[in-house]
């Protein structure tokens, strides 16, 4: 068994970095190997089923691999919370199909003996330009509800975990970015709730997307174009 993990899929947009001749390894992993999507996964975009999203849900399905995904802020979070759940990873998952899962906001999933704490959502900048319920939902942002059920689970788990799969980073983490990151992405109290974690919880990892850039922070690593294995 094999994890993989990459950044914003934007679906169609940016999926085609999964294109096995772009990710050549892909070709080589099987249904037990995994995919993991930092967020904006975007596949279940529009208010019902349509012939895109049928396309790529049977793209992905075809696949070898399973694909795992957080939320993001560009997503129709109406529709993930509709969807049917099963226990998976010593956790709940929202179901796609039987090859893509939804990682839910604060849950804590062991994979291949690793411990995976996910946690999606971040502001969108550009909501004013968007319509809500159409391009734009207001759940965008994890919520006090959320951010203290992911606490309490860390605290069931001794603060430690292996990995953490976000989709925008800590705050803190703005100084390690020169002016060209200057942005309102960092007026997000997600930012802020995932410093805490940064600075309370014991882990070897972090990985998310949101900033459309590929930046290794050494603790936190920045992904968008990039796939790259981590198990």
């Amino acid at each position: 068994m094999a994890v993989w993990v990459t950044g914003d899929t934007h679906i169609p947009i940016d999926i085609k970095k999964l294109n096995t001749k772009l990710w050549s390894e892909g070709k080589t992993l099987t249904k037990n190997d995994y995919l993991i999507v930092c967020g904006d996964f975007g596949l279940l975009w529009k208010s019902e089923p349509d012939g895109e999203e049928l396309y790529w849900t049977n793209w992905l399905n075809e696949k070898p691999w399973t694909t795992l995904f957080i939320d993001g802020n560009h997503e129709n979070h109406y529709r993930l919370s509709k969807l049917k759940t099963k226990e998976m990873f010593g956790s709940t998952v929202g179901v796609v199909s039987d090859s893509i899962y939804h990682l839910k906001r604060g849950e804590v999933y062991t994979i291949e003996n690793k411990k995976f704490f996910c946690m999606g959502g971040a502001l969108s900048i550009d909501k004013a330009s968007r319509t809500e319920g159409i391009s734009w939902w207001r759940e965008e942002r994890s919520t006090h509800k959320e951010q203290d059920y992911g606490l309490g689970n860390l605290e069931k788990h001794n603060n430690k975990v292996d990995y953490l799969i976000t989709h925008t980073i800590p705050s803190s983490l703005r100084n390690t970015f020169n002016d060209v990151f200057v942005t309102d992405k960092w007026y997000d109290d997600t930012c802020k709730y995932l410093d805490h974690i940064y600075n309370n919880v014991n882990f070897e990892k972090g990985y998310c997307g949101h900033w459309h850039i590929d930046v290794d922070l050494k603790k936190y690593t920045i992904l968008y174009n990039d796939v790259i294995k981590i198990i």
